[in-house]
């Protein structure tokens, strides 16, 4: 029997579904092969981009559709001055007990307070026992969209009559009204109730589908503040629950889909070919993208990490280049993309399907599998990963060629397609997903659009399993504007720095850090990339240093407890030794036991910060012995972050981060806490080898003569303590015991203070 939902009524009959003759045809286009397009045709490979005329020097590549179309949010990340003592006394204290997913009422479990049952489109209230109405702990579907830029009824914005009879989905069972969606700028009801008939259905076999559906406008009071913000901080059980989760992209009719991420992949394809042999990180072969699609992440980490080591990699990267921006340009015009809310709901659920406005899932052709398998978000995060890894590595040589022929329109595309797409794949969030990195979605908040601002803390809470602000238990009735980002992501920084005492500050910030909040990630946190195999969230950190929070004037600042020692003295023992083996004079011996990642400390994007310090640090960079350019490329100088990699220039920028404090703050300390010690090997994953074990330590400065005076941090390091085949260089190590696994030895001295 097929269940019809169609205007809110269930019938035992088979009933067509709504005429799908609004769904855009999307023309057939002849997939990439395995030869180069040329430049003339390459711009149509989706049929979006104008053609370019490559005769005269001045012509460029036309703009992104996607940031016109859906262009991402604009939130200033400073230039702000919030007065945090006036949040001291009607903020309250939350204890890392109380920011915790626990329920309000242990009863309901992991259960949500509502389910829509789909064939009587009636939303029945959780009872006792796990009870659905005559259901006791049925099996569910979650859908993940974005409806709320489109909601004809936003409070305060005028109605237009053109949308009078405009009407929502029927939802019996419920007493608030469901909210009307504009059909012109959206999706039609018609579409909405073919969505929830479509969750019934099994997927590719796997089961039997279900009757129930967690749908938020059938399952929260939108209008209802205490009931919405308990929900909100129940999202994670809620998804992760679900047996399937289905993300909804209205834009695409199922073939334009289908033809997109068919190009995507393909795309990639081409980038493994480039990928050139010795590059730093994980190498997969060219038959990788092939079975991307299907389970993630293990199908595709489990594909042999082999390459072609005699391969030598085509020139020209505009081909591929050209056709990963075009398919990314247009699946990043769905507003899916640049929703706050479904960024926390697709961490959540990685294996969610991807789904045209038709609502039924896509399916990919798995060469490598030889199956035909449903598309999910994890299968396009890694797409998604493995072109962000080699535009990565393709952009310096790139933006190189670029200024040494600038008239030059076929090497300014290249660069600038490369850098497109680097940034999309940032801006947009799938690179921070593919991490599976948490840290690094808040970052991606800040591009993405919500009502409020608050909302940016709120909508990626749950990630971390924490409750905060008016959504933590007991908070549910307070005055909701008693919160505000700024005293929010206090909260968020101090559970994460208890929580996490080493991952929470493996970030670099992008601005500088306004003073008090260096402590905790903000909205320029970023995850850099380290020189080390693993990723950074599968690592098993062993802490060494502890944290919390004080309230100075009304604002939190950090707390360190821990082992320091003198940055210079550490940077001797780093520079004493030579890691690999005599005969390896290419590779590992230039290699440096360390890598310094540093926050972008010469900022003047901020207003309120030391200005004054900023200005002697540039000074001091200008009287520099070591040279003004290489260091401001060494101090991210205005915002242009490059990672430095461990090698030659890694002991650079070390001495010069002493020689540059030491000149611009006389007799200001440059010390290391020892967050803690790691592994290189993934959880799970065989043991550590002698040359996989590494400290992790936060760089830290005192600005000021006073002891009182906070220290503040200037960014983190990691190197390596154990080595085998290590073989000193001329000048033995001077403090060898700086190296070692003992924090307590000769040079580490306990240290308890306040910073930020």
């Amino acid at each position: 029997m097929e269940i019809s939902v169609l205007r809110g009524r269930s019938t035992n009959e088979t009933t067509a579904s709504p005429n799908m003759d609004e769904f855009a045809e999307y023309p057939e286009t002849p997939p990439l092969d395995q030869s180069s397009l040329p430049i003339e045709e390459e711009f149509f490979v989706l049929g979006r981009l104008a053609k370019l005329e490559l005769d005269s020097p001045g012509d460029i590549p036309d703009a992104l559709q996607s940031s016109k179309l859906n262009p991402i949010a604009s939130l200033p990340l400073s230039k702000f001055e919030h007065n945090y003592g006036a949040d001291s006394d009607i903020v309250p204290d939350l204890s890392i007990q109380n920011q915790t997913s626990l329920p309000d009422n242990d009863d309901i479990g992991r259960w949500p307070r509502r389910l829509l049952h789909i064939p009587s489109m009636t939303s029945l209230e959780w009872q006792p026992g796990n009870i659905y109405g005559d259901h006791v702990a049925p099996a569910y579907s979650a859908v993940s969209y974005t409806w709320g830029r489109y909601d004809l009824d936003i409070p305060g914005v005028k109605r237009q009559k053109k949308y009078k009879n405009v009407r929502g989905i029927e939802i019996n069972g419920i007493d608030w009204p469901v909210p009307r969606i504009n059909p012109d700028k959206h999706f039609h009801v018609d579409h909405f109730y073919n969505l929830i008939e479509q969750t019934c259905k099994p997927v590719d076999g796997a089961d039997g589908g279900t009757e129930f559906l967690w749908l938020d406008v059938a399952c929260i009071d939108q209008n209802n503040g205490p009931q919405k913000m308990a929900e909100i901080g129940r999202q994670a059980i809620i998804f992760q629950n679900a047996r399937r989760v289905f993300i909804w992209l209205t834009t695409f009719g199922a073939d334009k889909l289908t033809h997109v991420i068919d190009t995507l992949v393909q795309s990639s394809g081409k980038y493994m070919e480039t990928y050139q042999q010795g590059y730093p990180v994980r190498r997969r072969p060219v038959e990788y993208t092939s079975c991307l699609l299907g389970q993630f992440p293990d199908a595709a980490m489990s594909v042999a990490k082999a390459y072609k080591p005699d391969y030598s990699p085509p020139s020209d990267t505009l081909p591929w280049s050209g056709a990963a921006r075009a398919s990314l340009d247009q699946i990043f015009i769905d507003p899916w993309f640049s929703s706050l809310w479904t960024l926390q709901e697709a961490f959540l659920c990685p294996k969610a399907y991807l789904v045209p406005l038709e609502a039924s899932p896509i399916y990919q052709d798995v060469q490598w599998e030889r199956s035909h398998t449903p598309v999910t978000l994890g299968a396009l995060c890694s797409v998604a990963e493995t072109l962000k890894e080699v535009v990565d590595d393709k952009q310096p040589s790139a933006l190189q060629d670029w200024e040494l022929d600038r008239d030059n329109p076929v090497v300014l595309k290249r660069w600038k397609y490369l850098s497109e797409v680097s940034t999309m794949l940032t801006q947009r969030g799938l690179s921070a997903l593919a991490s599976r990195n948490p840290m690094a979605l808040y970052h991606v908040a800040q591009y993405r659009h919500t009502r409020n601002d608050k909302d940016r803390v709120y909508g990626i809470q749950q990630i971390f399993a924490l409750r905060l602000g008016a959504s933590a238990p007991g908070c549910h009735d307070l005055d909701p504007k008693v919160f505000n980002r700024f005293n929010l992501e206090d909260q968020l920084g101090a559970a994460l720095v208890q929580q996490y005492p080493v991952a929470s500050q493996l970030h670099n910030f992008t601005e500088t850090a306004d003073r008090g909040t260096g402590w905790r990630i903000n909205a320029s946190s970023t995850v850099p990339k380290m020189d080390i195999k693993s990723n950074i969230w599968n690592l098993d950190f062993q802490a060494r240093s502890s944290f919390s929070t004080q309230k100075v004037g009304g604002q939190q600042w950090g707390v360190f407890n821990g082992y320091t020692c003198d940055l210079a003295q550490l940077a001797a023992s780093w520079r004493s030794l030579r890691y690999g083996s005599c005969t390896d004079s290419t590779t590992a011996a230039a290699r440096s036991p360390q890598q310094v990642l540093l926050d972008d400390i010469l900022s003047t994007t901020s207003e309120f910060h030391d200005n004054d310090a900023i200005g002697r640090l540039r000074m001091a960079i200008s009287e520099s012995d070591h040279g003004e350019d290489n260091l401001k490329g060494l101090f991210n100088y205005h915002d242009s972050r490059r990672v430095v990699h461990r090698g030659q220039r890694q002991h650079l920028l070390t001495s010069a981060l002493i020689h540059l404090i030491g000149r611009a703050f006389r007799d200001a300390p440059l010390v290391v806490l020892l967050l803690g010690s790691f592994a290189d090997v993934e959880k799970g994953g065989p043991s550590a080898g002698p040359n996989d074990k590494y400290h992790v330590g936060l760089i830290l400065t005192r600005l000021g003569t006073e002891v009182k005076t906070p220290w503040k941090r200037l960014g983190f390091c990691i190197w390596q303590y154990e080595y085998k085949g290590v073989i000193p260089s001329s000048n033995a190590c001077l403090h060898p015991d700086l190296l070692g696994d003992e924090d307590q030895s000769a040079g580490w001295k306990n240290l308890s203070d306040t910073f930020g």
